[in-house]
């Protein structure tokens, strides 16, 4: 799983001062633990998640004590995807300041939830090039899908065909090429080629492809599933899956790509 980094100047940004709380708080630096920077850990991106292919910033304001204990945490900004906004307040609940930045009560501490893998490299000319391939490529889909920017559904039905006809035949072609990463008995392969960023996930009865793609407004994901021989235990993990699955939260076209 990819680490989340955070980034904003220095790592923390001051939101407020008291001049008061700044003053005490010098005159009890001495009495403060040694400081360790290790127990600042960023939080990773939920494995559960990382269907969602997109880049989340959840920012967290902390309230700390005379030596930088966090004893009070709140999300200012949501990433509006709710499991990212708890993993980013748990982490920020175990925070300490460092020596040099404390003085202030309050700071701002933004977390980027960044799913993908490091590096996942294009690849071209790989792949079967079946009737709908060309249309995959562009990237888009018709109009009217993914287009409630406030959240569209978790598991959003991929209006192209998937490509393949067999899992084996899947595992074939895109295995040599994507970046593997393995989760307990969930297998993702990550793919990026002429039809844009894919994330295929492979639990042993059914292949699930994501693939990012836009409506000319907003990115979001659309996904197929091709099912393994056990039809009716394939179709008992699509209905997990579907049910499992929290919105999704587009990001406008403009944002930077993963």
């Amino acid at each position: 799983m990819r680490r989340v980094v955070t980034r904003a100047g220095g790592l923390m940004a001051l939101l407020l001062a008291l001049p008061s709380a700044a003053h005490a708080q010098q005159g009890m630096a001495a009495e403060c633990p040694p400081f360790s920077a290790t127990s600042n850990r960023a939080p990773f991106y939920p494995m559960e998640e990382l269907w969602r292919l997109l880049d989340y910033t959840v920012n967290v304001i902390i309230e700390t004590d005379a030596c930088g204990r966090v004893h009070d945490a709140r999300v200012e900004r949501s990433s509006g995807v709710v499991a990212l906004d708890a993993v980013a307040l748990q982490a920020a609940r175990g925070w300490v300041v460092a020596p040099q930045y404390r003085g202030q009560p309050r700071y701002r501490l933004p977390f980027v939830f960044d799913p993908l893998p490091e590096p996942v490299p294009a690849r071209t000319g790989i792949r079967v090039q079946d009737p709908f391939f060309a249309e995959r490529s562009t990237g888009q889909v018709p109009a009217g899908l993914g287009d409630d920017a406030a959240g569209v559904a978790g598991f959003l039905a991929d209006p192209v065909p998937i490509g393949f006809m067999q899992i084996s035949e899947a595992i074939a072609v895109i295995g040599p090429q994507a970046v593997f990463r393995r989760y307990g008995d969930l297998v993702n392969f990550w793919l990026r080629d002429e039809e844009g960023l894919s994330l295929f996930q492979l639990d042993g009865t059914m292949l699930v492809r994501n693939r990012l793609v836009d409506n000319g407004q907003h990115r979001f994901v659309v996904s197929s599933v091709l099912c393994g021989r056990d039809l009716e235990v394939c179709r008992h993990s699509l209905a997990q899956l579907r049910a499992n699955r929290t919105t999704q939260q587009p990001l406008p076209v403009d944002a930077p790509t993963p």
